[in-house]
């Protein structure tokens, strides 16, 4: 069956089941795991194909410091080709667990790909990196990744040294915020807009 298919109709219908425990209602809506979001592309000099990503969060796209592609991505396998350390952590990637539970867990690594790609808006070089926790099987296998206001792509930043850049404040102008400094976590709750380009 192609669960999928039915994926709204799922999550609606869950709202009218008498007796159901919420939090029973809760698992089952995760489990069928609909995700509401955008595709966009960036170009990629030299290739005639751009990278297209999912992301659920448009608002921070000024924010974006890295590409990450999943290990089965054809860009990684095509920069696999000519490069050792590339196609040995391709293959160590085809060997790790991929349940959602480890993949929360597991430590997050990746490798440059040494390919950049350029800003929709803004026509910048993103350098695109290889992580093991981007998968073919969610979304298009490419995300945008944003450290200032995503816990995961946070960690792997600073982990790999790459740029971090706040682009929402919270609503309320509280401290809570990500600071310009970064230097604990990612701020991710929903705020207003700081830093975005011309939105200022």
């Amino acid at each position: 069956m192609r669960i999928t298919a039915y994926a709204d109709e799922l999550l609606a219908d869950l709202a009218t089941l008498p007796g159901w425990p919420e939090q029973v209602k809760t698992m089952q809506a995760n489990w069928i795991g609909r995700s509401e979001g955008v595709e966009m592309d960036f170009a990629v000099p030299g290739q005639a194909q751009p990278i297209r990503i999912y992301t659920t969060r448009p608002d921070t796209l000024m924010g974006v410091t890295y590409l990450a592609i999943a290990s089965e991505h054809p860009l990684a396998l095509s920069a696999a080709q000519n490069n050792p350390a590339i196609a040995d952590f391709i293959e160590q990637c085809r060997h790790m667990e991929t349940s959602e539970a480890a993949m929360e867990t597991m430590e997050k690594r990746g490798i440059a790909t040494g390919i950049t790609a350029l800003h929709p808006i803004t026509g910048d070089a993103v350098p695109v990196w290889i992580a093991n926790f981007v998968l073919m099987s969610y979304g298009t296998g490419a995300v945008m990744s944003v450290p200032a206001h995503d816990q995961r792509d946070y960690e792997f930043a600073i982990k790999y040294q790459i740029p971090v850049k706040p682009v929402i404040a919270a609503l309320d102008n509280t401290d809570n915020a990500i600071d310009d400094s970064c230097t604990e976590h990612a701020f991710t709750a929903k705020g207003v807009l700081k830093k975005f380009g011309f939105f200022r």
